[in-house]
Formats: structure tokens, sequence, C-alpha cells
């Protein structure tokens, strides 16, 4: 009788690329913020106000989803995971709860 040796799972990354994605994610939400600071024309607003839209809703749900995967499979960091999923979620939570109360206002 033979007997394969077992290989070590090999460890994931998923939850290291979450966690630099969901700080990515809040730099955009950041930057989008900002750029309603700025003091420049409604066309260059438009513009950048676009771009760094559009970065924030592209990575908030890429790196929810990466910190779910690296909370699902069993040699990755759960830590950074958990962190990641907190990171994205309560400022979309803020912006969320802003927009229900801008609804009810009136």
């Amino acid at each position: 009788m033979t007997t394969t040796p077992v290989k070590p799972t090999r460890r994931t990354y998923f939850g290291i690329v979450a966690f630099l994605t969901s700080l990515l994610a809040v730099m955009a939400i950041g930057s989008n913020l900002g750029v309603s600071q700025m003091n420049i024309t409604p066309q260059e607003f438009n513009q950048l106000n676009s771009i760094t839209a559009l970065f924030y809703c592209i990575l908030t749900p890429l790196a929810f989803a990466l910190g779910v995967f690296g909370f699902i499979f069993k040699n990755d960091f759960k830590i950074l995971s958990g962190l990641a999923m907190a990171v994205v979620t309560v400022p979309f939570l803020v912006i969320a709860f802003s927009l229900y109360s801008s609804f009810t206002a009136n």
C-alpha cells in the first residue's frame, strides 16, 4: 500500500489584497470629498468627481469580495480580511445613511 505525502495547503493572499484594495477605496472616497471642496471650474469638477466616484464604486465591492474570499479560504489572513470588509463597510454605511436621511428630510 503506497501513500502519497500530504502537501501542506498553500497560503493564499486574498486578505492582504483585500486590505490594500480597501485602503485604495477609502483614498478614492476621500479624494471624492476633497474634490468637492476645491475651487475649480464646473467642468473640472465633473471630470474629477466622476473619476473618483468610479474608482470608489469599483474598489468597494472588489475589496469586500476579496475579503469574503480571504475569510472563506483556510490558510489566509482572516484578520486582514475582516479589517478590509470593515474599512469599506463603514464609509458605505455612512453614505447610505446620508442618502436615506436626505430622502426622508423632505
